[in-house]
């Protein structure tokens, strides 16, 4: 069985200094440790896709993620995985309990508890089996650390039953804070709805050179390249509904940068919860823009549900700080340069219409080389 302490303290040593997740009972000495000790991070995920999308954010910072799940969430990761971690080749090691192993466990994890190699070599992610001597399990995660950093891969370490010593740390819950955030100011004046391209525009216009920019995938980053390419800005290809959680890793682990993330509604309703990770952990420089449209627009506009969403609504009671309405591209452009590294979460809404630039060109840069331009743009002075 192996001790939580030491195994710990390996991670730190390897530089393995960003955790993140949803728990498991195989795991759960990991989140105990964390939250005594004070020593090692754990950053709360509401999905283990999110969680995926958070790791590459705080790798695309500076830090090497660890995602620590169960294998039944392996299916809530496989589009984070594939269209994102594996299409711009970004490392991270995940840590996998192995539930349903042999075929024994409740109902619900004897299926995935067959397949969890398999998944996981389909996926074409390297993976093996967490020893429970402690030298051998701390020698192979050094190993896949260094395969991960050599190869920009994820890799992947499954974790069977009692593999770990308990270790119990009960963290007392924080009395909720009254929300004393006013609803949203809604103007008398009439929307002014406009095109994206000029929504992003306008958007683009407040940008100063050192703001880090997650643009959600689909016409959003296509017409943002399109209308104004630059290296700060992270043009995501697939991985829908990640964008925030990229952003909130991001921030998480560079918290003197103005993180700029510019969603959409459908990609915003379909990993919701990640608002309320953002929420939670009130990154002080994200600013959240969502230009909502109603359609799947890249898909061929089918509608989704925004009508009948209340999204500034939505991010106040999560725990966003703030939340804006902007009635037209000048209001927008005013959210984005009145913006202060500290004043986040913000949340910024804008209606657009519905429709997209023609013969708009997809994003003709590499997935590669958005990630090492993006990141060394991430590693320069800040602009004073």
């Amino acid at each position: 069985m192996l001790r939580i302490e030491p195994f710990s303290e390996m991670l730190q040593e390897e530089g393995i200094d960003f955790l993140t997740g949803v728990p498991c009972s195989y795991l759960k000495s990991f989140v105990s440790y964390a939250n005594a000790s004070g020593k090692i991070s754990y950053t709360i995920a509401s999905s283990e896709g999110e969680a995926i999308g958070i790791a590459a954010g705080a790798w695309l910072g500076g830090r090497m993620p660890m995602v620590l799940i169960q294998n039944s969430g392996l299916g809530n990761c496989v589009n984070p995985l594939t269209s994102l971690s594996l299409t711009f080749d970004l490392p991270l090691i995940l840590m996998v309990s192995h539930r349903g192993e042999a075929g024994k466990d409740a109902p619900q994890h004897i299926v995935m508890g067959a397949i969890t190699y398999e998944l996981l070599q389909t996926l074409g992610i390297d993976v093996h089996t967490m020893p429970s001597v402690q030298e051998e399990a701390q020698g192979l995660v050094r190993r896949l650390r260094r395969t991960a950093a050599e190869q920009m891969r994820p890799v992947a370490v499954v974790v069977p039953k009692g593999t770990f010593e308990p270790y119990k740390y009960k963290e007392k819950l924080a009395s909720k804070t009254p929300n004393t955030l006013t609803d949203p100011e809604v103007s008398a004046r009439p929307e002014r709805l406009v095109p994206r391209a000029r929504a992003l525009e306008a958007i683009l216009d407040a940008l100063a050179p050192d703001h880090l920019v997650i643009s959600t995938t689909g016409m959003t980053s296509r017409e943002l390249c399109a209308v104004g390419d630059r290296p700060a800005s992270f043009y995501m290809m697939g991985s829908m509904g990640c964008a925030p959680a990229i952003g909130l890793g991001l921030a998480l682990t560079r918290p003197e940068r103005k993180v700029v993330v510019i969603d959409g509604d459908g990609a915003f309703m379909m990993k919701m919860g990640t608002a309320t990770t953002i929420g939670h952990y009130r990154p002080r420089g994200l600013l959240h823009l969502l230009l909502d449209n109603g359609t799947y627009e890249t898909t061929g506009g089918q509608p989704t549900a925004s009508p009948t969403v209340d999204f500034e609504r939505v991010a106040l009671a999560a725990g966003y700080r703030r939340a804006v309405t902007a009635h037209d591209p000048v209001d927008l452009t005013r959210v984005v340069s009145e913006f202060r590294t500290g004043d986040g979460p913000v949340f910024g809404y804008l209606r657009i219409l519905d429709g997209h630039m023609p013969d708009v060109p997809r994003v003709e840069l590499r997935p590669q080389q958005i990630r090492d331009r993006f990141r060394e743009a991430v590693d320069e002075q800040i602009c004073v």
